[in-house]
């Protein structure tokens, strides 16, 4: 089977017809020929369809029909995000606007919504309502699209910010992104925060974890600031980073406490929460989402729920409603012996159902916990749904309480409980504590009893859960900093634009870039998740504007490209696979 030009699909009908054979076609096609072929060759499978069940045995038509279902999904899969190059940006100060041009792009041929945001004083991106022009549903892809963006009396504009987020209706795959989750990331980012981490014993290395949490969401394109709170007389600070979405009024969260105790590491308790939370940030940061996420860690959890406290009373933004929070509480120890999960008293009353799975297996420590009450049934029911779906391998024992868990004070003992307090939507995850980890809160609590195949397991459902609570969105997005134009009226005299394709990529790194001004060699940079540059080399500009790079022995994951030519810059991020 081969394809016979663009648009066209030729699949030989045999007695010996299977499966395989179409996916050999779509490993001939390529991105441009799989759009223009998806109902030409839909048409032509149920032409066949009918074909086969006129024609041949009972086990082909199966086939057939198995056909049938996967080729829409293999085609949706070939979608990549549409997005804006070539940006321009003047500024007319008498009439406080901005106007931006731009070049959309997107290989498919689909419509394509634009959105501007914009943050103003480092504040949150919000999107912005003073906009005239190409912005938008049902625009397709061109050159030379532009809109204008007028800004309040009184405002510089050197101190705002604006997003050009561009998105189609095809979201992207939550297993994709679950597939992302890295047991050695999460090793590397336990390792990074383990430690005793006190406020008064060890304060210098709660400060450290506090600093590289919030190094780490702005690493990761985050808007990542703090919440100060004020404790003991001592100023203490919540760590977050947000990934604003189009519903600028809800909000989905994920959060850990980064405190210990102050005679432990603390690497269940709660460097695992922490560790999950960063996993988080490494996988969907880079993606955009209908709902604003947040990543959170809570300080002084351990002094009685101070820093969520805090965050209830006074860090929700008002009017903002809360979706649902996913709270990472102890989620590394596991353990497959024989009565090494117990059961606190009471539970057999409160949750017979779930009291008797346990002991019917032998009281084994090797499932994690989805704490839900009334109020968060639905976010309760999500996650359940999610681990079953993507980690079907993680075995769940939820627990619902009545109300807000008032009579069961055991599962009210971690940072969703003022969630629950304030009519919040909040579900605990857990590995149980001291029912089953015997080093919680003792100096044994280190990496060594750390479970990280469980730990993986347990961040990836919840990471599914918040992607799909989030609503996932086909989106690329540029920033654009307005403090240059502000001065000079302009962002520069031409324009330049990067395209890398493919991506993922594997050993090699091929892209596209395009400059007016640039007359010397291009400089390209990689740069690593942590901030780190791997890589840098200059290479001669050519008559093309086709480039490649050797990527081979850096590791799988996503990186930052960024391309320099004395006069502009642009970046991109990929992908590396094995």
């Amino acid at each position: 089977m081969q394809s016979k030009g663009v648009g066209c699909i030729y699949v030989p009908v045999t007695a010996s017809f299977q499966l395989d054979m179409f996916l050999q076609i779509g490993n001939q096609l390529t991105r441009r020929e799989i759009c223009y072929t998806h109902s030409i060759a839909l048409s032509l499978v149920l032409y066949q369809f009918h074909y086969i069940c006129s024609t041949q045995p009972c086990h082909m038509r199966y086939t057939a029909l198995l056909l049938i279902h996967l080729l829409p999904a293999f085609l949706a899969a070939q979608n990549h995000a549409p997005s804006a190059s070539g940006i321009r940006v003047s500024h007319d100060a008498a009439s406080r606007q901005i106007t931006v041009t731009y070049d959309l792009d997107d290989d498919e041929g689909d419509t394509v919504a634009v959105v501007l945001q914009q943050s103003i004083g480092g504040a949150s991106f919000l999107n912005a309502t003073q906009v005239t022009g190409d912005h938008g549903a049902g625009l397709t892809a061109g050159s030379d699209l532009s809109l204008t963006y007028s800004y309040e009396e009184g405002l510089n504009p050197a101190g705002i910010r604006l997003r050009l987020l561009v998105f189609d209706d095809h979201a992207p795959s939550i297993a994709d992104m679950v597939s992302r989750v890295s047991a050695d990331s999460i090793r590397a980012h336990l390792d990074s925060v383990v430690g005793v981490r006190h406020f008064a014993a060890a304060p210098q290395r709660l400060e450290e974890v506090s600093e590289y949490i919030s190094r780490y969401m702005a690493a990761h394109g985050l808007s990542a600031h703090h919440q100060l709170f004020l404790a003991n007389n001592t100023f203490f600070r919540n760590m977050i980073g947000r990934r604003e979405g189009l519903n600028n009024q809800k909000l989905c969260l994920i959060n850990a406490h980064y405190d210990s105790v102050d005679d432990a590491p603390g690497a269940d308790d709660n460097g695992s929460g922490v560790a999950g939370v960063l996993e988080a940030v490494r996988v969907l940061s880079g993606y955009y989402f209908e709902n604003n996420v947040q990543f959170t860690t809570f300080n002084l959890e351990e002094l009685g729920l101070i820093g969520s406290y805090n965050y209830v009373n006074s860090g929700i933004v008002p009017g903002e409603e809360i979706v649902g929070l996913i709270n990472f509480e102890m989620i590394g120890y596991y353990s497959d012996q024989p009565n090494s999960q117990t059961i606190p008293p009471g539970f057999e009353l409160l949750f017979p159902a779930q009291v008797t799975q346990i002991i019917g297996n032998q009281s084994r420590g090797d499932f994690i916990i989805n704490c839900g009450n009334t109020a968060s049934n639905a976010l309760y029911t999500a996650f359940n749904q999610a681990a079953a779906q993507y980690v079907p391998d993680l075995k769940v024992i939820g627990l619902p309480v009545p109300g807000n868990g008032q009579i069961a004070p055991d599962l009210r003992r971690s940072d969703h409980a003022p969630f629950w307090d304030k009519g919040y939507p909040a579900i605990m995850i857990t590995d149980g504590a001291e029912t089953r980890n015997h080093n919680y809160h003792s100096p044994n609590d280190d990496v060594s009893t750390i479970d990280y195949d469980f730990l993986t397991r347990v961040a990836s459902a919840g990471i599914a859960t918040l992607a799909d609570i989030a609503r996932p969105l086909n989106a690329t997005a540029t920033d654009i900093d307005l403090s240059v134009i502000a001065a000079t009226g302009s962002a520069r005299d031409g324009k330049s634009s990067l395209l890398i394709r493919p991506n993922p990529a594997k050993d090699f790194l091929s892209f596209t870039y395009r400059s007016d001004n640039a007359t010397g060699p291009l400089l390209v940079t990689v740069i690593a998740e942590d901030g780190s540059t791997v890589g840098r080399e200059a290479i001669a500009r050519n008559a093309g504007h086709k480039y490649g790079i050797r990527v081979k022995g850096l590791a799988p994951g996503p990186y930052i490209l960024r391309i320099s030519d004395g006069t502009s810059q642009a970046t991109g991020r990929f992908v590396l696979v094995q």
